[in-house]
């Protein structure tokens, strides 16, 4: 994994994340990141229609949440952080940037908007590193963004505030959240996943291995597969590289001053679901710095993903009206289900597997 050499260089640096979210706290932490949460106090109040795109207002409020918490733990905390990452998260659809509805209101007019339509998630990102020369603070900074499209179905009145109601939206971009009920919602996602639930983590794992270990020619390599486009994969990423724990700076980075489912004759019946709660801890670490469970840290993202694809079945499945079906019935086959909704046999099978797994449904060893 490319971050893990990464990760022993940062094992002795003050990392600061200027970020209350907990959904970015726990993307970082399940890669095994060590850092401490200093939410910043900058005020989003940036004029939109002063950004000639909306990727740069995304980009420029995650600097300036960053650069607020650096100097105020400069100046007030005298406590110079190494590192502070900064993230700013925002939906655009028709040319119109929408971040977090005040009220349910404006949750409806978002959604509203959102409703059959393709739009854009952004999240700017910005990593600074400090140390204090004179006492004064000194700032690289390295910032970037990431762009992933997002259709909406089209949905029902009903649904909206049904959706609204339930208090999800309210602190989230867009007023909805993909990672939870807001995904039911969603018709498709082509991009980052995470990128949408708040943190471009690919993104910014590239970028630090950029960052700490800029490639030579030689060690880069391009692949290429079958319908996906060329990676660049890293070679050779140890401390061996390098005898300097500090990083070397990307040719894009600026300075700055602190003024600056199989079996069709399974039989399936309804059962009452409950919820599934999800707990994740900090990993341990080896004597360099890198989580000891390195190797398992890709099945908990996996497993963030997964609420994506539970609240698109559940809402196919509810689109078909299944549940309606099974609810006053016995045990139905999986062939008869598809005949009374009009689906395919080896969809329906699919689908009915994907709900008993979730334990929305029961599956009988009947025939």
């Amino acid at each position: 994994m490319v971050l893990n050499p990464v990760l022993g260089k940062l094992v002795s640096k003050r990392v600061v994340l200027a970020s209350a979210s907990p959904r970015r706290q726990e993307i970082l932490t399940n890669v095994g990141l060590r850092f401490e949460v200093v939410p910043s106090w900058f005020k989003e109040t940036l004029e939109k229609s002063s950004f000639t795109a909306p990727y740069e207002y995304a980009v420029e409020t995650a600097k300036q949440k960053a650069l607020e918490v650096a100097n105020r733990m400069h100046v007030k905390h005298l406590r110079t952080p190494d590192i502070v990452i900064g993230a700013d998260t925002i939906v655009s659809v028709d040319e119109q940037i929408l971040e977090k509805p005040v009220d349910k209101q404006d949750a409806y007019r978002m959604l509203s908007r959102l409703n059959g339509k393709e739009h854009s998630v952004f999240t700017g990102v910005a990593i600074i590193h400090c140390h204090s020369k004179d006492n004064q603070l000194e700032m690289d900074i390295t910032d970037f963004y990431e762009e992933t499209k997002v259709k909406f179905s089209e949905l029902s009145e009903e649904l909206l505030w049904e959706y609204i109601h339930s208090g999800e939206p309210m602190d989230k971009a867009g007023g909805y959240g993909i990672q939870a009920l807001g995904g039911m919602l969603v018709e498709y996602v082509h991009g980052d996943f995470l990128n949408v639930v708040g943190f471009p983590l690919n993104h910014f794992c590239k970028k630090l291995a950029e960052l700490y270990y800029p490639p030579s020619k030689h060690n880069v390599q391009h692949k290429k597969y079958n319908s996906i486009p060329s990676v660049d994969t890293f070679e050779n990423l140890s401390d061996g590289e390098s005898e300097s724990s500090n990083f070397t700076k990307h040719k894009g980075a600026s300075k700055l001053d602190s003024s600056g489912i199989h079996s069709s004759g399974a039989v399936y019946t309804s059962e009452n679901s409950s919820a599934v709660r999800t707990g994740f801890t900090v990993p341990l670490e080896n004597q360099n710095g890198v989580s000891q469970s390195a190797a398992k840290l890709p099945s908990k993202i996996l497993e963030l993903m997964d609420g994506f694809r539970a609240s698109k079945a559940l809402f196919v499945a509810s689109k078909l009206k299944i549940f309606d079906h099974l609810k006053d019935k016995g045990p139905v086959k999986a062939v008869d289900i598809a005949n009374d909704v009009g689906t395919s046999v080896c969809g329906t099978e699919r689908l009915l597997d994907a709900c008993a797994s979730l334990g929305l449904l029961e599956k009988t060893p009947q025939g």
